[in-house]
């Protein structure tokens, strides 16, 4: 047995079309489906009796999928604790043209963590500039973009 790389990313969300929104119309995601499942399997799959959920991906590139999920029952609570709470996480997306993609995101009331950091470490990510963002469920995002790792 061996582990052959990434398959998906799944983000439990309280409203899906809000989630689509954000994904898709801020960070430009290629929108590919959506639908609603309430089977059995489900249920068994999650351990959660009477699951249902309602359910959208969006592209990642190179055949990886960002699954947006809000459960319709049992409905649960939002996640409590800051990135350095164990068990909390954030999704790295590679961007290009960062500048204006935070401009989009002001302007569209995105919660940010910051604004683009030029990271000075030696090494693979020298010139790389970074920022945090939230998306509409506080699920941490960092935007990456390696498009001009000049260090200027």
């Amino acid at each position: 047995m061996r582990v052959k790389g990434l398959d998906h990313v799944s983000v439990t969300c309280a409203d899906l079309e809000a989630s689509i929104r954000f994904y898709r119309d801020l960070l430009h995601l290629p929108f590919r489906a959506q639908g609603e499942v309430d089977q059995p399997w489900l249920a068994q799959m999650t351990g959660l009796a009477g699951a249902r959920i309602r359910w959208a991906e969006l592209d990642l590139g190179a055949g990886r999928i960002l699954e947006l999920v809000e459960f319709l029952e049992p409905r649960g609570k939002p996640v409590d604790g800051d990135l350095n709470a164990p068990g909390r996480g954030h999704i790295g997306l590679e961007v290009e043209g960062i500048e204006d993609l935070l401009a989009s995101l002001v302007a569209a009331g995105v919660q940010l963590r910051s604004e683009p950091v030029r990271l000075t470490e030696p090494g693979e990510w020298f010139g790389v500039r970074s920022m945090y963002a939230e998306d509409p469920d506080g699920t941490l995002i960092e935007l990456v973009d390696r498009s001009d790792r000049t260090g200027g």
